[in-house]
């Protein structure tokens, strides 16, 4: 009787499995190896480098983590410009902001957050989001998580690493608004 229910079981989980592979379901292989990653080193395409002159560094790869996040931050010191992306949303994936350090603007959907050291942002997909660096030379870092990761949005912050800005991407991001306009911030929060 345990044999034919256990070649029963094995018949019945072929049809589940396949159909699986029809909505592109992925049994989750856990990442094999850890690794440890200095200050100076990035993780794109799950190999360690050491950083040049990159504005922001991959932390966890996509292949890292074999899909299922993806975790990048500015550098220190690498945020020259005031402003920062238009006003977006991610479709297939939730993302964190973290603050590690320095102020930083965050909007989630409508609400305008003012980010300070230890602050973080929880964004479910398909909500609005933006940041923005309200200062000059800013000294301060931001993390960024996505999940689940994706090979696109790596490749979206390796080109922005590099020091250039897509015109356009195949990642998970559709502007849906303008960037926060940081100079109304302010003004609104004086009144």
């Amino acid at each position: 009787m345990r044999r034919r229910n256990f070649i029963l079981t094995g018949l019945l989980s072929v049809p589940v499995l396949s159909f699986g592979k029809l909505l592109d379901f992925k049994l989750f292989s856990p990442p094999q190896k850890g690794f440890f990653i200095k200050a100076n080193e990035s993780r794109f395409n799950g190999e360690q480098k050491t950083i040049a002159n990159e504005l922001l560094r991959c932390v966890v790869s996509n292949k890292d983590s074999d899909g299922q996040l993806l975790m990048g931050t500015t550098l220190p010191g690498s945020i020259k410009f005031k402003g920062g992306p238009p006003l977006h949303i991610h479709k297939l994936q939730d993302e964190i902001f973290f603050v590690v350090s320095g102020e930083f603007l965050i909007q989630l959907d409508k609400q305008i957050f003012t980010a300070k050291t230890g602050d973080a942002t929880f964004i479910p997909r398909g909500t609005p989001h933006t940041f923005a660096n309200p200062h000059e030379n800013n000294p301060g870092s931001l993390i960024s998580i996505h999940i689940p990761g994706s090979d696109e949005m790596e490749a979206y912050f390796k080109t922005i690493a590099s020091g250039n800005f897509p015109k356009e991407s195949s990642a998970d991001l559709s502007d849906v608004g303008p960037p926060i306009d940081i100079d109304a911030y302010y003004k609104n929060l004086k009144t």
